[in-house]
């Protein structure tokens, strides 16, 4: 973030307030939407940002949790609500992933969704048994390559993000590495541990006490650069160019929000994300923050929503 632009956020802040507290004279509670249960991570974010929400605008800001059909439920209210920019929906990458994902939805993810503010973003961690042998990516894709071997990757879910970083990683590196999906993450760790699978994208943060242990041997991290929280571990856009398969986080409108509502509502999300506190909480949570245009979030929202359909059509994924 340039030194002009944080005095540009810190300027249009100053009206902030009396701006926002005119979105919707009628209203006085702002609701954030959440389809995923109290506790988990869409949930801690949400609940990170209302109490700052709830200071810069003067409102209530009550979070709202409707969990299930990975977070189908909850878009949909936001697509049912009334237009004046009031509910807001928080949800992570599975929002773009769902319209390849499942056959049917009550929305189109494309058109009745408008991505209001891009908060952060989420690399995994591709982490190996030492049973495997295998130090690099370089050392994995000739593991994978050996006639006669068959290399696997575990996960906690199909269709989630560790899944398909698996199988675009298949696809960039003309491998054919074989999923092994799991009810969760820890049954998935624990047989990673164990040597019973041989890898598995994890998040750094759940990795990095068993990278450090030995316990597993990591070979690269998802986004295109290189994490603060583990700078010796090398992107695997390092050997794969181009490689990205990362977990993100956002703010979402209904798609009869006027213009203006959005800018004013995206300046007051990105002032809070460049809070000092909630920088720092994001950063020890494994995340890296995002401040970017709604515009920008869009584009990028629906190149994702491309990539992975593109990914669950060639690994011929499906939602059963």
């Amino acid at each position: 973030m340039s030194f002009a632009v944080a005095v540009a956020l810190w300027v249009s802040s100053l009206s902030l307030h009396a701006q926002v507290g005119a979105l919707d004279s009628s209203n006085r509670t702002l609701k954030v939407l959440v389809g995923y249960p109290a506790g988990g991570p869409v949930d801690t974010l949400a609940r990170r940002y209302a109490p700052r929400l709830a200071q810069k605008t003067g409102r209530v800001v009550m979070v709202d949790n409707h969990a299930g059909a990975s977070g189908v439920i909850a878009a949909d209210l936001l697509v049912k609500s009334s237009a004046d920019g009031y509910p807001l929906l928080l949800a992570p990458v599975t929002l773009a992933i769902i319209a390849g994902l499942k056959k049917h939805l009550p929305f189109d993810p494309e058109l009745d969704i408008v991505p209001l503010a891009w908060i952060a973003n989420a690399p995994f961690v591709l982490v190996a048994s030492p049973s495997l042998g295998v130090n690099s990516v370089s050392e994995l894709i000739a593991r994978a390559n050996t006639p006669g071997v068959e290399v696997n990757f575990a996960s906690a879910s199909v269709g989630g993000i560790p899944h398909l970083a698996g199988e675009i990683f298949n696809a960039m590196a003309g491998l054919n590495m074989v999923h092994i999906p799991y009810k969760g993450a820890a049954p998935a760790t624990s047989d990673l541990l164990a040597g019973q699978v041989n890898l598995m994208f994890d998040s750094l943060v759940s990795a990095l006490p068993y990278i450090k242990s030995k316990r597993l041997v990591a070979l690269g991290v998802t986004g295109k650069k290189r994490l603060t929280l583990a700078p010796d571990i090398p992107s695997i856009s390092e050997f794969l160019p181009n490689y990205e398969a990362i977990g993100w986080y956002g703010f979402f409108v209904n798609k009869n929000t006027d213009s203006k509502t959005l800018v004013k509502l995206n300046a007051l999300i990105n002032e809070v994300t460049l809070l000092p506190d909630v920088d720092a909480a994001l950063r020890s949570d494994g995340l890296e923050p995002v401040v970017a245009s709604s515009a920008v979030f869009k584009r990028y929202y629906l190149a994702e929503m491309v990539k992975w359909s593109d990914t669950i059509k060639r690994a011929h994924i499906t939602d059963d």
